[in-house]
């Protein structure tokens, strides 16, 4: 084993592999490098903007070259280079005990890997070199959100400034012909929404999570993850850091969003009553009558017609009691039980208005939460997010059709919401892309759309299904054109559609 220190590392060999060094000679000469070192650095540079780590290299055949020259001398950054190498291996394991030989093989995975991303890179950019070079500037090179950051505001305008550019996602690697599986998230033609399936440990959420992370390095764009299943997203900490995001545990800790902010337009507060109302009664385990309904909205009309009042669950409680107590003699029926039962916890307090709360990430679970708690949580936040949007202007246009990536809405173990055929969740898929939202979608299976509007379906750009058992035709039909066989999937393959064709990708 061989003593592991800057002397060592700079009079030592490196190379990458035999397919990377053929590779890197036609892109050296159409970049016009001279010495190996050059592409060798920018390769190195591109894989460590990658969020995962790097799959072994095949061999270690390709040209040798010194450590100092790879890396440069102390003055020349030699130092940044190894650190920056080193702090990746940590991140991915942590207990490795760094020799050289195991330095040699990471700086040979990662040069490999850089190499073949380049040339994908060099590909999309049709071996034009100005557009090679705009692509790793603009896509490759996104600097990380920092938590000091405030997003500039147009007054007449709550959305966050942003910029159109074109986002790409890896995906994995096409099964079929071993190269990179991409998607681009903000393409022409079609939504930028994502429907990911699975069974459980398929790895759709895993899955979920890489594509979140990636569009946030790529756009900066505040994320809102709910997690409705176990609540075990609010225990990872490097999610929480890539995302810079707030963590809430409902019930145990309140959502500080004023969920009912009315406009001063004329149907404002109606709109906004209808919609809890709806999202009241869905959440309801016994469902309420018409007359309940109508009761509902007489109670409440007065108070959300109070535009300068922020709404809590006390607030509605005392309405309704005090119109039950007036018109109905004090009766007690499946409303009057729900918000008594509601009134028990802070679902939310209306700490932050709409335009503060959702230029935030925030990961909010729901492991401990009842089901009729879970529910109304997110259908409220839902229905706030979708007022939110129709007050905000247009997302830019790139002018090759791009629009920029403004808000990411993710939800994991989405089925309760997708079999509520909630309006809200259906508006946030159809209506507000023009708004640069994107809405992503983690389910156990193709069948939890069964039944669902079918605008959810049409709303949905990137199938992607993990291992499972779905039966249902019609939905297949529409997301993948065709009835594959999901049963027989490996873990961590899947299957999505990528420039209209079902193809078979392996994401980890």
């Amino acid at each position: 084993m061989s003593e592991f220190n800057l002397t060592t590392i700079l009079l030592s060999n490196f190379s990458a592999s035999k397919q990377a060094d053929d590779d890197s000679r036609e892109i050296s000469s159409r970049l016009g490098f001279t010495a190996n070192y050059q592409l060798a650095r920018l390769a190195l540079g591109r894989s460590l903007g990658e969020l995962d780590f790097p799959d072994s290299a095949p061999d270690p055949r390709g040209r040798t070259i010194k450590g100092l020259q790879l890396f440069g001398g102390e003055d020349e950054g030699s130092t940044l280079w190894i650190s920056l190498l080193v702090t990746n291996l940590k991140e991915h394991s942590q207990k490795v005990v760094v020799t050289l030989e195991i330095f040699q093989k990471l700086v040979r995975d990662h040069w490999h890997r850089g190499i073949q991303l380049l040339l994908v890179d060099w590909q999309e950019a049709e071996k034009d070199y100005k557009k090679f070079v705009e692509i790793l500037i603009t896509r490759r090179a996104s600097l990380p959100y920092k938590d000091s950051d405030i997003p500039e505001l147009d007054e007449t305008n709550p959305m966050p400034k942003s910029s159109a550019l074109p986002i790409w996602l890896a995906l994995g690697s096409l099964v079929d012909e071993n190269i990179e599986a991409r998607w681009l998230m903000n393409g022409t033609g079609y939504a930028p929404n994502i429907a990911l399936m699975g069974q459980v440990g398929s790895g759709k959420t895993r899955t979920m999570l890489n594509l979140l992370e990636q569009a946030r390095q790529q756009t900066n764009a505040p994320i809102i993850l709910l997690d409705l299943g176990k609540g075990e997203l609010a225990n990872k900490p490097d999610l929480i850091k890539c995302l810079s995001a707030n963590v809430l545990q409902v019930p145990e800790q309140a959502i500080p969003l004023d969920m009912f902010q009315r406009s001063d337009a004329p149907n404002s507060p109606a709109d906004v009553l209808q919609g809890f109302r709806d999202s009241f009664q869905r959440a309801m385990q016994s469902k309420p009558g018409a007359k309940q309904l109508d009761a509902f909205r007489e109670a409440l009309n007065p108070l959300f017609n109070q535009l300068n009042n922020r709404i809590t669950l006390q607030n509605i409680k005392q309405e309704l009691h005090r119109y039950y107590s007036e018109y109905k003699k004090g009766e007690v029926d499946s409303v009057i039980a729900t918000i008594n039962d509601l009134i028990q916890f802070k679902l939310f307090e209306p700490e932050q208005s709409p335009e503060e709360f959702f230029q935030q990430s925030w990961i909010i679970t729901f492991g401990n939460a009842q089901e009729t708690n879970k529910k109304l949580s997110a259908y409220l936040l839902i229905d706030s997010l979708h007022n939110y949007l129709k007050r905000c202007q247009e997302a830019p246009i790139d002018d090759k059709g791009h629009r920029a990536i403004r808000l990411i809405l993710a939800i994991d173990e989405a089925r309760s919401l997708l079999a509520a055929r909630h309006p809200g969740l259906s508006n946030l898929l159809r209506v507000h892309r023009s708004k640069g939202l994107c809405v992503m979608l983690a389910s156990q299976s193709p069948d939890d759309y069964e039944g669902a509007a079918d605008d959810y379906l049409e709303q949905i750009g990137l199938p992607i299904c993990f291992r499972t058992n779905a039966t249902s035709t019609k939905v297949l039909n529409n997301m993948f054109r065709s009835v594959p066989n999901f049963s027989a999937l490996e873990p961590g393959f899947c299957l999505s559609v990528l420039d209209g064709t079902t193809r078979k990708v392996r994401a980890f």
